[in-house]
């Protein structure tokens, strides 16, 4: 059992409010408007009346700037009237606000009908490599076209549908993901208004979609619109990639008309949409495989998209009630297009609706079908423009609006709550374990009555660092402003190259956490699985963490990991490393139990104030193009490493709290739970006895040229003389600050005792 030193979490108790700010709830449709200022080391001050820390002096809040930055607006989120309701943000979900109707789809979604499988969704073996990876993540088989310029690979992705009364008429709105060119993709309406007759076949190269009955067709292609082949008006903002149509239509008062909605590429050439090739080339997508897709890479009104496949009894093939244990289909639903794929395959997107009640829109009702529980999968405003659509070289989403999947817990009631952030593995997405191991929502997140974040990465493979570790700032900064998160109940975790993050991020940014959990991973020095242990992992004195890994591993073997655990027992850390005989890498996801790990996170705490800091700044680590700077925890910050040095370390010691160093204890034990295990780890005992608590700091500096240390944090007391003792390999400059006061200290390489007097 790994616990955080008892004494130094009653301490801080008692001092957590001197730091940490507990995000209020602003609610799920709050305030998308705003920007803040990017720095490396956000000032610390008071909560303003948002929940959230203003930038007035002090020190510095944990984590970068941007995780407390106020939310900005991509475009495709923005309104000119007569549109005014705020966006749902809410993938998968409608409502109607005074007099508008609203649809907010999924985005990179966009992968057309499945035509490799059209039966059931793909089932390889547990423990088989294709369970991750590019096999195994869309159930959608249709690619863009080779003109990346114009396409982007994801031209065809719908944002947003609208529809309103405006002036007598009938009013749409379509916003798309991406728009390069207006023309490259077309968007189709059909419209059922309840008559008798009308007609199946779509027209424009669509074809039947079903037996629908449509009674009038919309089609926009950006630059131009025509409704049941005549032309209406229309209009396009390439900047906020929106095509507004009115059509000469008006709906009875007490009408409820059903639409459907369709997107995919526009030959104009030929006045239809553009047909799916064998292969792609430069104006035609691709992936037939010997089958008649429907020309669409998006449909619309996707309310129950699926999550996760049935669970089967692998014996008997009958389908469980629960989806406590058993296999889950991979590829169903990662994407969040496996619907969508089954039904254009299937040429019926009969189920794939939305009855808009023009009741409800003349009456001008708000009526938002939200979840308030369960998993949602929730879009954001990024505040940088990396560009638009997919760069599919190096797998990352390039967009403004980007995914992230956020599980809310039953109990859920707008206070303050615990938050898990649980990183996606390679090749996976944000919705990996609602598909593969719903078992961890419910056993870390319902059962703690914690909210669980898995962030998109900006892809598949960004490995947590640069545009990835943006977005995890990004996703988690956008869930606390829906949620009301407890700061000091953060925990984190993630499997296989989530399991890398966890130690990157951990190593980063210890302050944040409160625990970390790593499952068939370990700390690699890179994506190339390296057998090395990266410096980062210094930072983890205060941060216990356990880790699962497979005997069997392949991907993952076990000198990566079994040098990660010796690396943290040199360092004489609390950890845990539990080896599963007879595991591969896959073992965990498919069984699905993670009772211990509920246990270990549990109610723990982020210690505020610990007696002792360690952090190793590698400036090779940080991406200033987003603002992430990695330059200290706690209250050590401004470390900036000697001229020449890849990096430094800092450890610096407060003697006020009058604690003695805890006793590292190294064990090697049985475990049986959720299956047959060996642990090896490092405990802390307490010490038998404590020294007098003295006004004074004592610090090794390890090719470093400055650091900042905040002396209330460390338990000193600023209208007292400090006694500062430094060993350094470098000459240095060791700031002492308050929110009021500084004090410079110059420090020559060697060993130096100074008093300073704030």
């Amino acid at each position: 059992m790994i616990d955080n030193n008892d004494r130094e979490s009653e301490r801080d108790e008692g001092q957590r409010h001197s730091r940490r700010t507990v995000l209020r709830n602003v609610g799920l449709l709050g305030a998308l408007a705003g920007t803040g200022a990017l720095a490396s080391t956000p000032a610390r001050a008071a909560k303003d009346d948002s929940g959230f820390r203003s930038a007035d002096g002090g020190s510095p809040n944990p984590g970068p700037s941007l995780l407390y930055d106020e939310p900005v607006t991509a475009p495709q989120f923005e309104n000119e009237p007569p549109w005014k309701a705020d966006p749902l943000r809410v993938a998968g979900t409608e409502a109607y606000v005074r007099g508008e109707y609203l649809y907010q789809d999924y985005v990179y979604d966009d992968y057309g009908a499945n035509t490799t499988n059209t039966s059931e969704p793909p089932q390889p073996a547990p423990n088989s490599e294709d369970a991750y990876g590019e096999n195994g993540t869309m159930t959608g088989d249709v690619v863009y076209p080779t003109d990346e310029a114009t396409y982007r690979h994801n031209a065809a992705d719908l944002v947003e549908f609208r529809a309103t009364r405006h002036e007598g008429k009938l009013r749409y709105r379509f916003t798309l993901n991406t728009m390069v060119e207006p023309d490259a993709a077309a968007v189709a309406v059909g419209i059922d208004t309840g008559e008798s007759g009308g007609t199946d076949d779509w027209g424009y190269g669509i074809g039947t979609l079903g037996e629908l009955g449509l009674d009038h067709t919309l089609v926009t292609w950006g630059s131009g619109a025509e409704l049941d082949g005549e032309s209406v008006e229309s209009s396009v903002d390439l900047e906020r990639n929106q095509i507004d149509v009115t059509v000469p239509l008006s709906p009875p008062k007490d009408a409820t008309w059903r639409h459907y909605l369709v997107v995919g590429l526009w030959d104009g050439e030929n006045e239809r949409f553009t047909p799916v090739r064998e292969l792609p080339d430069s104006t035609h997508p691709g992936g037939a495989h010997g089958q008649n897709p429907p020309p669409v890479f998006n449909v619309g009104f996707r309310f129950d998209e699926p999550v996760g496949a049935p669970n089967v009894n692998r014996e008997t093939g009958e389908v469980a009630e629960t989806t406590e244990t058993g296999s889950r289909g991979i590829g169903y639903g990662h994407w969040r297009d496996h619907a969508q794929a089954k039904a254009l395959a299937e040429r019926d997107i009969s189920e794939l609706h939305a009855d808009v009640d023009f009741g409800k829109l003349d009456s001008r009702v708000t009526d938002r079908r939200i979840p308030d529980s369960g998993f949602l999968t929730c879009l954001y405003s990024s505040r940088y423009d990396l560009g638009s659509g997919v760069d599919a070289e190096d797998d990352v989403l390039l967009g403004r609006i980007q995914p992230y999947g956020l599980y809310v817990p039953e109990s859920y009631d707008g206070d303050p709550t615990a938050l898990h952030l649980h990183l996606h593995s390679l090749g996976s997405t944000y919705s990996e374990y609602a598909v593969l191991s719903p078992n961890l929502l419910r056993q870390l997140g319902e059962r703690r009555d914690s909210l669980v974040l898995t962030p998109e990465g900006r892809g598949p493979a960004g490995w947590y660092h640069d545009e990835a570790e943006l977005d995890v700032f990004e996703a988690w900064n956008d869930a606390a402003r829906r949620f009301a998160v407890d700061e000091d109940r953060v925990t984190v975790g993630g499997y296989s190259m989530g399991a890398f993050g966890t130690f990157r991020l951990g190593g980063l940014y210890p302050d944040l956490f409160a625990r970390a959990f790593a499952v068939a991973g370990g700390a690699f020095e890179s994506e190339t699985y390296e057998a090395s242990t990266p410096k980062y992992l210094d930072g983890f004195r205060n941060l216990p963490v356990r880790m699962w890994n497979g005997s069997n591993d392949k991907l993952v073997p076990a000198p990566v990991y079994t040098s990660t655990e010796q690396r943290l027992r040199e360092l004489e850390y609390r950890h845990e490393l539990d080896v599963f005989p007879g595991y591969d890498h896959f073992t965990f996801a498919f069984r699905d139990q993670w009772g211990p790990a509920r246990d270990f996170l549990g109610t723990s705490t982020v210690p505020e104030s610990p007696v002792r800091v360690v952090y190793r700044p590698i400036p090779a680590q940080d991406a200033e193009q987003f603002g992430l700077v990695h330059d200290g925890a706690y209250w050590v910050s401004g470390v900036r490493v000697a001229d020449g040095a890849a990096d430094g370390r800092v450890d610096v010691r407060s003697h006020a709290f009058g604690e003695t160093p805890p006793v590292a204890v190294n064990y090697e034990r049985e475990g049986t739970e959720p299956a047959p295990h060996t642990k090896h780890g490092t405990e802390w005992t307490e010490p038998t006895s404590d020294p007098p608590k003295r006004n004074a700091l004592s610090a090794d500096l390890d090719r470093v040229s400055e650091a900042t240390i905040w002396v209330k944090e460390a338990g000193l007391d600023p209208a007292e003389p400090i006694t500062l003792t430094v060993d350094s390999t470098d000459a240095a400059t060791v700031t002492l600050a308050t929110e009021q006061k500084e004090e410079t200290v110059e420090v020559p390489s060697g060993h130096t005792e100074t008093t300073v007097t704030l």
